[in-house]
């Protein structure tokens, strides 16, 4: 009896010391639990916005994730508007932080190098202008068709200012208006009393630097002028038809005062 009692403390002894020896690996495997550091993850990349978003692996939670992002739990949910009651799910993604993104350069477009316009030259020019006398009225000069004095030429620049006027004569090549600057110009003619246009009496021209350009203006006798020249022709036929009756008539009389005479002579010999 005293041996088996003996027994019974030995293995009481030994289930004490067990389960001290237990109890005590068990803290320590706990505290080393505790005191080992969360698993350090590479930082995330901010997006273009600045933002640090980290997604939730297998296994997270709040405490792990704050403390290897260097914050505490509250500030993690105050930053993704969460509590303690929610759940985690893999995949999910938390902000952890922002940052100012560095702005990029801007993009110019490379300007276009303007190219240098060219000086229009600057010179002067000549209008020369004719006012024939266009008999047949086809407005254009033709054989036989000259000059017409006493009309009217001008050249007036766009403006409105007048760069000459010329009455114009019976020289064939007309009149030209001289160094006139180069630019655009109305040129105009009148024609000389009881006669009538027979072409247009403005014409526009744009002189450049060097240019002579030519105007014609047409004109023929009014109605009045040729009655004029036919009544002074109807008036002159009769004169001219008496003048020459009285002619006739004289160059009868000598006529038959020479016939008389060379029958009154003598014949020589009788």
């Amino acid at each position: 009896m005293r041996r088996v009692r003996l027994l019974w403390g030995m293995l009481e002894a030994g289930l004490v010391a067990g389960l001290a020896l237990s109890c005590w690996l068990t803290a320590g495997a706990s505290a080393a639990n505790a005191l080992q550091p969360p698993t350090p993850f590479p930082t995330p990349t901010p997006n273009e916005q600045g933002q640090i978003i980290y997604v939730t692996q297998k296994g997270d939670t709040l405490w792990r994730i704050a403390a290897i992002a260097g914050m505490t739990v509250e500030e993690l949910m105050a930053l993704n508007g969460i509590s303690s009651s929610d759940i985690l799910s893999e995949g999910a993604e938390l902000l952890l932080g922002s940052v100012i993104p560095t702005p990029r350069p801007e993009e110019r477009a490379t300007p276009t190098p303007l190219q240098a316009t060219p000086t229009p030259p600057v010179g002067t020019g000549e209008i020369c202008v004719l006012l024939f006398l266009d008999l047949n009225g086809n407005a254009r000069v033709d054989a036989g068709e000259g000059p017409l004095a006493q009309g009217q030429v001008s050249v007036v620049a766009r403006g409105g200012s007048l760069v000459g006027e010329h009455t114009t004569d019976e020289t064939p090549e007309g009149y030209c208006f001289t160094d006139v600057q180069d630019g655009d110009y109305n040129v105009s003619a009148a024609v000389p009393p009881e006669h009538n246009a027979t072409t247009s009496m403005n014409v526009p021209v744009r002189l450049r630097p060097g240019d002579i350009h030519y105007v014609e203006f047409g004109a023929q006798p009014s109605a009045a002028l040729q009655a004029a020249g036919q009544d002074e022709a109807e008036q002159r036929s009769p004169l001219l038809g008496v003048v020459g009756l009285v002619l006739l008539g004289a160059a009868g009389v000598l006529g038959y005062q020479a016939s008389r005479h060379t029958q009154q002579r003598p014949t020589l010999g009788r």
